[in-house]
């Protein structure tokens, strides 16, 4: 059965994207991201500064719509302050309830350098990440594979060339993408 749109419902419809996207520089984006362990940790080498703990990693980034990234990135060890004021450092753990010697989650810091497009479009973007991780044990008390694991990626600058040089945004990713590929979800934005 089909319907009749009326021209009043198709004008509001027409008014309402164009009200959305009318100077919009933001996009949804979604796609995969997959982890490789990297023994020679590169990414010390492109963002200096931080202190990397040894888990480093080649990223291999597909967004739908975008060309394909390929970087790096690592673990950090960084500052944290709680809401109390006391400070500490990453990786942290927020203790169970039951036991405050069992984490419930493990929180860490990580930064990641990841190229997108080649020649003069070619762009580095530069991010500030936390990982948050739901850990297993085994009888023993040993850690196993994750329950969960979610990763918020801040875009935080650029290198300032090529086609992408101003984005901004976030991405989540969703999974532990050491070594599987696992689905990407965020918000892109261009100048």
């Amino acid at each position: 059965m089909m319907r009749r749109i009326t021209p009043k419902i198709l004008v509001s419809i027409a008014i309402g994207m164009a009200a959305g996207t009318a100077g919009a520089a933001c996009s949804q984006v979604a796609g995969s991201v997959r982890l490789v362990p990297d023994a020679t940790c590169q990414i010390a080498s492109k963002i200096p500064g931080p202190t990397y703990i040894g888990s480093c990693f080649n990223v291999h980034l597909s967004l739908i719509g975008l060309p394909t990234g390929t970087g790096y990135a690592g673990v950090t060890s960084e500052a944290l302050v709680g809401a109390n004021g006391v400070g500490t450092a990453s990786p942290a753990v927020i203790p169970s309830d039951a036991s405050p010697m069992v984490p419930r989650q493990i929180v860490q810091t990580a930064r990641s350098a990841i190229t997108l497009g080649r020649g003069s479009s070619q762009t580095t973007l530069y991010s500030n990440d936390v990982v948050v991780i739901q850990p297993t044990f085994d009888a023993a008390g040993q850690m196993g594979q994750p329950a969960a694991v979610s990763e918020q990626i801040i875009i935080t600058g650029s290198d300032n060339r090529g086609a992408y040089a101003k984005v901004t945004g976030s991405l989540t990713v969703i999974g532990n993408s050491i070594g599987q590929t696992v689905p990407v979800l965020g918000k892109i934005c261009l100048p």
